[in-house]
């Protein structure tokens, strides 16, 4: 019986995410997302810094840019 119970335990606890392919497909697959996400989030910071130095560069006026 005591047998049996451990093997019960250790079975349960080897039923994780990490331990099927499709547990570590959906582990990768969140991950990738997040990355994705955090692109996303650096692009739209870079794409509103941008916007502020074209205003800034024409609020200059044309007499003080480079030509």
């Amino acid at each position: 019986m005591k047998k049996l119970a451990i093997i019960i335990l250790l079975s349960l606890a080897a039923c994780d995410r990490e331990s099927s392919p499709e547990g570590r497909s959906k582990i990768r697959d969140e991950n990738i997302q997040k990355q994705i996400d955090d692109l996303r989030d650096q692009n739209n910071t870079l794409r509103d810094s941008i916007r502020t130095i074209n205003r800034q560069l024409k609020d200059l006026g044309p007499e003080n840019t480079f030509k």
